[in-house]
């Protein structure tokens, strides 16, 4: 067990069974890359190279192409061979999620074609610096008190400098939203000219997945979150995360009757699997190492980024071994940006200021969090996700071509 100190700390230092992000060609920011490349990026990112077995020539061969995120999908949660017969049959490999293992990051890769070192979005809670406030970036709601997304001058594209890969493509683009957040301002300036197709239930979800990709060619991006909701809710084995499996399952299927003979890229993946974890470190339960701190916790319950007073660095690292040693792992922020950990560059220029000054790394069965004036008491959740763990870390590729 790595113990905390003011020291760089890097991969070989954290847990059994922990293992970096995959950016090399084994990622899912690889995978959005084949497919950017493939649709005609006009400003691809040229240091990331396109997923293995996946060049972009065979996606640029089909009219239309469709990707479905599954929000939480871990690649473990295929593994029984009798849960989800279609989408097992359909499973090429395993792929690497970003780092962390979160939606905020996940998901902005798969909007942006872009690791989270080039977008920006380090979790769902990030420290915005031309606000001075720790934001929920997703919806745009400030931890604690403070404006929203609603209450700026500037689109969430403008404030968080977010380049989409709708806006970016050479042709037509379709984005498939439930409607609680389909015209939320993050989904409005991501999706700019992207059709829009809106659903309320699952049947409605792939009932208008089926419609986008048939009524033109081009890229359709179709966004399920309730798996994620489930896994938070009731855990990532748990009878109500797979039931709603067999039923993903089932309406996967039949989209594939429903898309035969169109010339269509089927791919399903997801951001991030999941991990329980029981154990909770309350942050208010730990006073002198709260002090240390200049701002509220960011990033996600298993990997939160601790912004700390200059002269507090070392009292807080000798605090963290002492108190919370058993449970975390310390990182230095810096050895995250020096070693690639959020992808390749060039970086995002607001990057550096959305990690911290150290990463506290729960280990499994562990999560953190903290409390905000104004905020109301974080939910009682079961899965969580954001770490390195194989269950965290590891999403399915399923792909037809119908």
């Amino acid at each position: 067990m790595a113990q905390a100190h003011d020291n760089p700390a890097g991969f070989a230092d954290l847990q059994p069974g922990w293992s970096p992000p995959d950016y090399a060609g084994e990622g899912i920011a690889n995978l959005m890359q084949s497919l950017a490349l493939g649709l005609g990026d006009r400003a691809p990112h040229s240091a990331l190279p396109p997923l293995n077995g996946l060049p972009p020539e065979s996606v640029a061969r089909h009219s239309r192409v469709l990707l479905i995120v599954v929000d939480g999908l871990g690649d473990a949660m295929l593994a029984d061979p009798g849960l989800c017969p279609n989408l097992r049959a359909h499973r090429v490999r395993a792929l690497s999620s970003v780092f962390p293992t979160t939606t905020a990051a996940g998901i902005t890769t798969y909007l942006t074609g872009q690791p989270p070192a080039r977008h920006g979005l380090t979790g769902w809670f990030t420290y915005i610096e031309a606000l001075d406030q720790v934001m929920a970036v997703l919806p745009g709601l400030p931890r604690g008190e403070g404006p929203g997304y609603g209450d700026l001058a500037v689109t969430p594209r403008e404030l968080l400098g977010l380049n989409p890969l709708f806006a970016r493509l050479s042709v037509p683009t379709a984005s498939v939203s439930p409607a609680r957040i389909a015209n939320s301002p993050f989904n409005r300036s991501i999706s700019g000219d992207a059709r829009g197709y809106v659903y309320k239930d699952l049947a409605g979800f792939f009932r208008q997945t089926r419609r986008a990709v048939l009524d033109a060619p081009g890229f359709v991006y179709a966004y399920w979150p309730e798996l994620d909701h489930l896994g938070h809710e009731h855990g990532a084995d748990s009878a109500e995360l797979r039931a709603h499996l067999a039923e993903l399952d089932a309406g996967f299927a039949r989209l594939l009757e429903g898309l035969a003979g169109s010339d269509t890229l089927v791919l399903l993946t997801a951001d991030h699997g999941m991990i329980d974890a029981p154990r909770r470190v309350d942050l208010s339960q730990h006073p002198q190492i709260a002090a240390c701190l200049s701002h509220p916790l960011c990033g996600e319950p298993r990997v939160a980024f601790a912004y700390v007073r200059p002269e507090a660095r070392a009292a807080f690292a000798e605090r963290v071994r002492e108190e919370l040693g058993h449970c975390l792992s310390l990182v230095d922020s810096r050895v995250l940006l020096e070693d690639g950990w959020f992808g390749p560059g060039p970086a995002h220029p607001a990057l550096a200021g959305r990690v911290g000054d150290f990463a506290l790394f729960m280990h499994d069965g562990w999560m953190i969090f903290d409390r905000v004036p104004g905020e109301k008491r974080p939910p009682r959740m079961v899965a969580v996700h954001g770490g390195l763990s194989e269950a965290e870390r590891r999403v399915p590729l399923v792909m037809a071509r119908v």
